[in-house]
C-alpha cells in the first residue's frame, strides 16, 4: 500500500464492526460520534429511534439531523399519529378506557383542567397546544409504547416512569444524570424522534 492510500476507518469498514446505528444506539459522548461519522449528520425520522442522552450527544456537538429510517431498528418509539389509530400490544380498549389523569397512568398535573375526565384516546385526538396538548400527545404516545413493550427500558425509548417525570415537570425534566431539559428541549426530542405533534 502506498502513502497516498488511505485505510478505511471502522466506520467504514464492516471488518471494523462500527457502525453509525452502533454508535447511536451506544449513546456515546459526542466527540467519539462526531469522529465516527462519515458526514455530519445523524439519521432521525419515522422509527428512527435516538435516546434523550445521545440526542443530547449530538446537539451539543451541533451536528444537524437528517431524515432516514435504517439507524435504529430493535428499539420502539411509536408516534402518536400511529397510537391514535393503532392499539397493538395493548389490552382490549385500553385506551378508551384509561383516564389520562389517573392512578393508572400516574399523570396528574392538569393544566386549566384540560384533561379531566379524558381517556388516552382522547388526548391523542386533541388538536392545537393549549394546555401544552402537543406535550400531552407526545407523552401518551410514549407512554402506550412503554405499555405495549412491558416497559422495558431495553427496547423503549422512555419508559412509564419517565413519562410520568416529564407530563409532571409540563417538559422539564432530567433525562439522564447530569442533565436538565426544558420544554423547549424536549419537545425538540419528541418533534425530531416522533414527529411533530402539531396536527
Amino acid at each position: 500500500m502506498n502513502d497516498s492510500a488511505q485505510a478505511k476507518s471502522p466506520a467504514e469498514s464492516p471488518q471494523g464492526g462500527l457502525s453509525r446505528r452502533h454508535l447511536v444506539r451506544a449513546g456515546l459522548s459526542a466527540a467519539p460520534v462526531v469522529a465516527g461519522l462519515k458526514s455530519n449528520s445523524v439519521l432521525a425520522g419515522d422509527h428512527t429511534c435516538i435516546r434523550p442522552s445521545s440526542f443530547s450527544s449530538l446537539r451539543a456537538a451541533n451536528m444537524k439531523v437528517s431524515y432516514q429510517r435504517d439507524i435504529k431498528t430493535d428499539y420502539e418509539c411509536r408516534s402518536h399519529g400511529y397510537w391514535k389509530r393503532h392499539g397493538d400490544g395493548l389490552p382490549a380498549d385500553y385506551k378508551k378506557n384509561t383516564k389520562f389523569i389517573s392512578s393508572e397512568t400516574g399523570f396528574t398535573a392538569n393544566p386549566g383542567s384540560a384533561y379531566t375526565g379524558k381517556s388516552l384516546q382522547d388526548v391523542l385526538d386533541m388538536g392545537g397546544n393549549q394546555y401544552n396538548t402537543a406535550l400531552a400527545r407526545h407523552v401518551v404516545a410514549a407512554f402506550l409504547t412503554a405499555v405495549a413493550y412491558q416497559n422495558d427500558p431495553s427496547i423503549v425509548m422512555l419508559t412509564k416512569a419517565q413519562c410520568k417525570s416529564i407530563w409532571q415537570g409540563q417538559g422539564s425534566w432530567q433525562p439522564f444524570a447530569g442533565a436538565t431539559w426544558s420544554y423547549t428541549d424536549t419537545m425538540a426530542y419528541f418533534d425530531m424522534v416522533y414527529g411533530p405533534a402539531f396536527l
